[in-house]
């Protein structure tokens, strides 16, 4: 069966349709002082958790219907967002979240992780199958632009391998984006390298935060000669403040995955598109070699 944690509930839904699968959603009590508490109803020997932990309160939710789960034999977590992926390097007197959470999760009697275009590497050591939005971008911009009109973009040099492997696929043209920062670490700057000149251009990443990055890309973009701009993001993390930033940016059209549940209204630039295929697909290859065995 599908089990949803409460900010996932319209994706898991979806999934659990088109598995034929039933779909559990636990009881959340709250307490007066905000404290909750997860339980459900009935015998699970075998579930798929599709969650997301952007929040603080995700994770609690979560580790608690984890908690609530100990007997389950064999359990998938779907996580479709990880939060605080990016705090995933080392440094000395700082905090490195993505391992912590990551170590929490291993001392669960979670059988193993599905994760969707995460920020990082995840460093746990359960076994994990990494899928990428890719495939859905790579078939909506191939019904929608010729690929000798278009440039895939990587606004930074992290996205490179996403936006690069996407290019080889839809037969089109690819450039990256230097970034430069100052002192402080405030983004300064953003410059294509190579040319873009009546071009549109198709900005790839795996996440819109604040906004800022992918909108002075988009900027540059222009100023470089592009004919226009759009933008293909897995996660529409969409901090205070970002929509009013892309709704008045130099991007026509941003293009979001359903991977985090927000309850707000889009402008009408911004346009989501599912990816519960991907994760019907990955839970079916796992479910049954499992139906197999037993």
């Amino acid at each position: 069966m599908i089990i949803c944690t409460r900010n996932s509930k319209i994706l898991a839904t979806s999934v659990s349709e088109k598995l034929e699968f039933p779909l559990v959603v636990p009881n959340v009590r709250q307490f007066n002082n905000g404290e909750i508490c997860v339980s459900f109803r009935g015998q699970i020997n075998s579930a798929t958790i599709i969650a997301n932990t952007e929040t603080d309160s995700d994770w609690i939710e979560l580790f608690l219907l984890l908690d609530a789960m100990k007997g389950v034999k064999d359990i998938t977590l779907c996580l479709t967002y990880m939060g605080y992926s990016r705090q995933d390097q080392q440094n000395q007197n700082e905090s490195m979240a993505a391992r912590m959470f990551a170590s929490i999760l291993e001392t669960t009697n979670i059988s193993r992780c599905i994760m969707i275009d995460n920020h990082s590497e995840p460093l746990i050591r359960i076994p994990t199958q990494h899928i990428s939005a890719r495939t859905v971008f790579e078939r909506d911009i191939a019904d929608k632009y010729s690929s000798d009109q278009v440039v895939l973009v990587s606004p930074d040099l992290g996205g490179v391998r996403r936006a690069y492997d996407m290019s080889r696929a839809l037969k089109c043209e690819f450039i990256i984006c230097n970034k430069a920062k100052t002192v402080f670490g405030e983004l300064k700057r953003i410059d294509p390298i190579g040319s873009v000149k009546d071009k549109l251009c198709i900005l790839i990443d795996d996440m819109i935060d604040s906004g800022a990055t992918i909108c002075h890309a988009a900027e540059s973009l222009i100023r470089a000669g592009a004919r226009g701009v759009v933008a293909y993001c897995t996660h529409g993390v969409l901090s205070k403040g970002s929509i009013e930033r892309l709704a008045s940016s130099d991007i026509s059209e941003i293009v979001l995955t359903d991977t985090l549940q927000k309850d707000i209204v889009f402008p009408s630039k911004i346009r989501k598109i599912s990816i519960d295929s991907l994760l019907v697909d990955a839970i079916r290859c796992i479910v049954q070699p499992i139906c197999c065995v037993s």
